[in-house]
């Protein structure tokens, strides 16, 4: 949790699920001690057309006064963060998700969290896609007290690095067990094995233990038992939420996958949809500084 020092909240202002971006922003700022969070607005382009705000410096002005005092009261209400840590609000205008990306580059943030809901999917998407650091994906939620936990691993560095993460959280709420879930898909071609069906996926599964073993061995547990569950899963997005929902998770967390300049940037199709699906709290751990220097290209800062 100590790598989390820098948090930035996004809020669209639009229900509850900014509450539960806030709250949890609260928990981990505790949990991670915390020395900077900040909340931020961006206005929607379509805010700017004539007509609306644009035709009017005074309307602006008090539209962006309102945004500012209904995030000071969400932060008032649903934030305690631990001593000694800042909080910032800052509302960003017409260029406002190319000054958020640009804001996340130059401002040190460790984490990003985010509220969803049936009407930003899109927006949220595209946060977790581009930001160069964690995102923290928020339904709205009654508790932020999270208990049960599922990690998903496809036995990569970023799998790795993702079970790292959730290690920690655990550890923070001081939970005994996590959950360790890798969901499998049978070729077509597995017939030309000359193995039954069910040979094959007996074989793929006793695989994917070995393939654990080595992969859990090589991690700090710090004394958390970590279930492995492997299942067939034809479509993984969709596995990997049914698997949460059957275990009774309340967080997720997984890797982005990507290692080069751009691919680090973007997400893998199973990530980019649980995020577009989901309606557990899920962490995508990015290494901090993903995709660094394709940001700065795509925003012109050389």
């Amino acid at each position: 949790m100590n790598r989390f020092k820098h948090l930035l909240v996004h809020l669209d202002l639009q229900g509850a699920h900014d509450r539960s971006a806030v709250r949890y922003a609260s928990a981990v700022s505790q949990l991670g001690r915390s020395r900077r969070v900040e909340f931020i607005h961006t206005v929607p382009a379509q805010a700017f057309v004539a007509g609306s705000l644009n035709d009017s410096s005074a309307r602006t002005t008090a539209w962006v006064r309102q945004a500012n005092a209904e995030i000071d009261r969400l932060v008032r209400r649903y934030f305690r963060g631990p001593a000694g840590c800042r909080t910032h609000i800052r509302v960003l205008g017409a260029a406002g998700f190319h000054d958020l990306l640009d804001q996340l580059l130059h401002q040190d943030t460790d984490l990003v969290l985010v509220g969803k809901s049936e009407t930003n999917v899109a927006f949220v998407e595209k946060l977790t896609r581009k930001a160069p650091c964690s995102v923290m994906v928020l339904p709205s939620v009654r508790s932020v007290a999270y208990k049960r936990m599922m990690v998903t691993t496809d036995f990569s560095d970023e799998s790795a690095r993702a079970m790292e993460v959730a290690v920690a959280f655990a550890n923070a709420r001081k939970l005994k067990q996590l959950h360790c879930f890798h969901g499998y898909q049978i070729a077509r071609g597995y017939h030309k094995t000359g193995l039954p069906r069910e040979r094959f996926r007996q074989q793929m599964e006793a695989w994917a233990q070995r393939r654990y073993r080595e992969f859990v061995g090589a991690i700090n547990l710090g004394g958390i038992e970590a279930t492995f569950i492997c299942r067939e899963s034809p479509l993984v997005g969709p596995g990997i939420l049914r698997q949460a929902e059957a275990q009774r998770c309340d967080l997720i967390v997984m890797g982005a996958r990507g290692k080069d300049a751009l691919s680090a940037a973007l997400l893998g199709s199973t990530t980019a949809e649980v995020v577009r699906e989901t309606q557990i709290p899920t962490l995508v751990v990015k290494p901090k500084g993903a995709g660094r220097s394709f940001l700065e290209l795509l925003l012109g800062n050389p």
